[in-house]
């Protein structure tokens, strides 16, 4: 029996983002087997854009939501949430309307009409299980990615079986699946609609205040930044590079996308705990002895995959490793634990409400990273990019450290402040 209310929501949340992470990571394995080069590193590129534009589309709602509605729950936020995540689609799709007149893309609209809509219900989906989260209620996506994974091996078990082997049947397929899950999060959330006197034109007006922006701004910067950071290495190999390198770039990333699940997992029940705390000695004792316990446990998973991708490699990729592969993968791995830690940091300066730091740090190592891609330019390989990714993430983990102690010193000198003078 769990005891413990945070190893309780740990194993909720862990489940949840199981299911998810595990059949996207089937979908891409069986893709990246079965696929040719040239149309997996297509449809790489499109699925990247989907990353890009989730979080835009989102505007913040993940850490937001999870942080203001563990502290008061308010409906009104989950709504605005939602309103502000269907305009900017409204806005990307205008602009996309509005490139593909002008440019002369390869690439047909309707691809990228496909990713935006996916980046659309993927945001729809995290506005409310977000809040869901941040309201201590976390089983309730389990059921909902239940029944998304295992419409989900319906598709795999078609891209195995090459029923389904082009990008835009897969694509079309995904935005489509990815409905259930909304569903069944409508479905739990509706009756609050219901019990509340919804005023439209009051929140109308209350959406377009300054506060409703500037309060979600760093978040959504953050989110925005951080995706690009996580996608940067994809987006200069398209761009200077083939689709054929960018779709073998990606498949080190596709081998071990399991354990990307691990630093979501226990972010948003760490954040939720944290944010419910009022006084900074009970959140220093509650980070201190999470970041303690769960950090050996949970590096655990990257050490086994160093140790064991030789072997993994070939197996599931069904591709021979060769050395720039062996060395592209394993800074891979060193790179995703280095994401692990870097969550740690950014959870605690987002629950002591410097959202804005967090924000601050990702869009100068993005910054730094894309000068360093830029510089590499037309001599840019899968190897060289692997590098530059794992150095922009240590700067990222070493900043955040930076960052948080001295956030640290200011809330411990308020404190004192404040008891001398109460």
């Amino acid at each position: 029996m769990i005891r413990s209310d945070f190893a309780r929501k740990m194993m909720s949340n862990s489940v949840a983002q199981g299911l998810n992470f595990g059949s996207r990571w089937l979908l891409n394995l069986a893709l990246a087997r079965h696929l040719l080069e040239t149309e997996f590193g297509l449809f790489s590129f499109v699925y990247m854009l989907a990353n890009l534009f989730f979080p835009t589309i989102a505007f913040g709602v993940n850490f937001y939501l999870i942080h203001n509605a563990a502290k008061e729950r308010n409906i009104n936020a989950l709504i605005s949430s939602l309103t502000i995540s269907l305009l900017v689609f409204v806005l990307l799709c205008a602009g996309f309307v509005g490139y593909s007149l002008l440019a002369s893309d390869p690439l047909p609209y309707s691809l990228y009409l496909l990713s935006l809509s996916i980046g659309l219900v993927w945001a729809l989906n995290q506005a409310i299980f977000s809040y869901l989260k941040g309201a201590q209620q976390f089983a309730i996506e389990v059921k909902s990615q239940l029944l998304g994974s295992a419409l989900m091996l319906v598709l795999v078990a078609f891209v195995w079986f090459e029923a389904i082997d082009d990008t835009a049947s897969v694509l079309g397929w995904i935005l489509v699946l990815s409905l259930a899950p909304l569903a069944v999060g409508l479905k739990v959330i509706w009756p609050q609609f219901g019990a509340m006197a919804l005023a439209p034109v009051q929140l109308w007006r209350a959406l377009w205040q300054g506060r409703t922006w500037r309060d979600r701004f760093s978040y959504a910067w953050h989110d925005v930044f951080a995706i690009y950071l996580t996608n940067i290495p994809f987006i200069f190999l398209a761009m200077f590079s083939t689709l054929t390198a960018l779709g073998q770039f990606r498949k080190a990333f596709i081998l071990f996308m399991p354990v990307t699940l691990l630093p979501v997992v226990f972010s948003q029940v760490l954040l939720s705990k944290l944010s419910a705390k009022a006084l900074l000695q009970d959140k220093v004792a509650s980070f201190k002895r999470i970041l303690l316990l769960s950090l050996p446990l949970l590096s655990l998973p990257y050490l086994l995959l160093m140790l064991l991708y030789p072997w993994l490699y070939p197996w599931l990729l069904n591709e021979r490793l060769t050395p720039d592969t062996d060395l592209v993968t394993l800074l891979v791995v060193i790179t995703l634990w280095l994401t692990l830690v870097k969550t740690y940091f950014e959870v605690w300066i987002t629950a002591t409400g410097r959202s804005d730091w967090r924000a601050a740090n990702v869009t100068l190592v993005a910054l730094l990273s894309s000068l360093a891609y830029l510089w590499l330019n037309d001599e840019l390989d899968s190897v060289s990019a692997a590098w530059v990714f794992m150095w922009s993430n240590l700067t990222a983990v070493l900043l955040l450290q930076i960052l948080c102690w001295r956030g640290y010193l200011q809330d411990k000198k308020a404190a004192i402040t404040t008891s001398t003078h109460g």
